[in-house]
């Protein structure tokens, strides 16, 4: 089979029978015009009725970025004629912002996927250009950054960010590189842009691609093969741990994600970081470092209700009554929310009933069999979250607690209840609020 075969045979096998839509993410690079191209001559070769889409991303980061949108929207236009089917074209704007802790080439890997998510097809197969060399970069700089199996396994030749969308780079472990893709590019006369950030040694990847790689090449001519040989073995690895580490977790995890310390504490300890890892990998999306993960463990020994955690980008892992959670920050509440009033009607008189929050050191005696308690008391004892403990209203009356929302539930004060049969009244008027 000759490598411009192979290379287009390829991509046929991570096409799925019955396939109605391939998407291209198309930089404008020589990669990806290539991934076009073939995919477009599969579909003609093979008789299929799949729609070919392209999905270009302007990240705005280059000065270049304008033209190499209107580059892809041309090259669509061409192959559409040369191919005689029509190619849907969609491209977004994206904005890259610096954030700590984060490259830019990270940032903007983020964003792509995001937007791509967003425009692709439903249940459709989006298609990356990336190829050996890639590969055997990814592999190498997860070796500088100290990483396990996992890291070292490089990246998957099909993944999933979304339900409905599916990804797969057909060439990274096929034998096909960058100078496959060239003689494909050249021998069908295309053209493509080039990315004049790619000649920035600064970004990490750059420097490996064009300092270090040529290097090892002319010493050792098939160091992509074995690299990638490598890359293979630590991903059969990392499965065989994942198993290991999902049948563990799915044996201490309860109905609401959370770790059971006591189930923890029963694992080896090797085991019990691949549980943790595999654990915040599934509730967060992202992969913690192994700093975090010491972190994380560190939670283990918390006092109960101490206010602990452990932030990765927009979740926190903190412990409660024997669990360890992860929260989205977006439902922590670290301070009160403004108090408003609500009117009742009580002894035949119209009430102000002042909602507020916070303040829980106010005490209030909730049933009559039992003792007065702080507010604070009663929601740990109800279970009511740390992080959830100033979203909680609390109605007074004249100054006096008269009911508090314990979770799901509002309860109201004994004393106030055998004052009062408005309680359900109430319970109303704050729900609409």
């Amino acid at each position: 089979m000759s490598m411009t075969s192979q290379l287009v045979k390829s991509i046929q096998s991570c096409v799925p029978p019955h396939c109605k839509s391939v998407a291209i993410a198309l930089s404008g690079g020589v990669d990806s015009v290539v991934m076009l191209h073939a995919c477009l001559a599969l579909r003609a070769q093979t008789q299929s009725s799949f729609t070919v889409n392209a999905i270009h991303i302007h990240h705005g980061l280059s000065p270049n970025a304008d033209d190499w949108l209107f580059f892809c929207q041309q090259l669509c236009e061409q192959f559409t004629l040369s191919f005689q089917c029509e190619i849907p074209f969609q491209y977004s704007k994206v904005n890259v912002q610096p954030a700590p802790r984060k490259s830019l080439e990270a940032l903007a890997r983020d964003a792509r996927y995001s937007a791509i998510d967003q425009l692709a097809p439903a249940d459709s197969v989006v298609l990356l250009g990336q190829h050996e060399d890639d590969q055997a970069e990814t592999v190498l700089l997860q070796l500088k950054r100290g990483s396990g199996p996992k890291g070292l396994s490089g990246m998957a030749e099909r993944f999933t960010k979304t339900s409905s969308v599916q990804y797969a780079r057909p060439w990274i472990n096929t034998g096909i590189g960058k100078q496959e893709i060239l003689a494909y590019a050249r021998e069908y006369e295309l053209t493509w842009v080039e990315d004049e950030s790619n000649q920035d040694t600064s970004f990490d990847r750059n420097f490996l691609r064009n300092e270090v790689m040529p290097v090892l090449k002319k010493k050792w001519p098939q160091i992509n093969t074995t690299i990638i040989r490598s890359a293979l073995l630590c991903a059969s690895q990392n499965q065989l741990i994942e198993t290991f580490a999902m049948e563990a977790l799915q044996k201490i995890e309860n109905e609401e994600a959370a770790l059971s310390l006591s189930g923890l504490s029963t694992l080896p300890d090797k085991l019990l970081s691949e549980v943790i890892r595999l654990w915040s990998a599934q509730q967060t999306g992202f992969s913690v470092s192994a700093a975090q993960l010491y972190e994380i463990q560190k939670l283990r020994t918390a006092k109960a209700d101490q206010v602990g955690y452990v932030q990765v980008d927009s979740w926190q892992c903190r412990s409660f009554n024997q669990y360890l959670y992860w929260v989205a920050l977006s439902d922590i509440a670290n301070d009160p929310a403004l108090a408003y009033s609500v009117q009742i009607e009580l002894d035949n008189n119209i009430e102000h009933v002042n909602v507020t929050y916070g303040n829980l050191h106010r005490k209030v005696c909730l049933y009559a069999n039992r003792p007065t308690k702080t507010i604070k008391a009663w929601m740990k004892e109800s279970g009511v979250r740390p992080w959830r403990r100033m979203a909680m209203p609390i109605l007074c009356l004249n100054e006096q607690v008269i009911a508090l929302q314990l979770g799901d539930k509002l309860i109201f004060s004994a004393q106030f209840q055998a004052r009062s049969a408005n309680t359900d009244a109430i319970q109303k008027l704050i729900q609409q609020v």
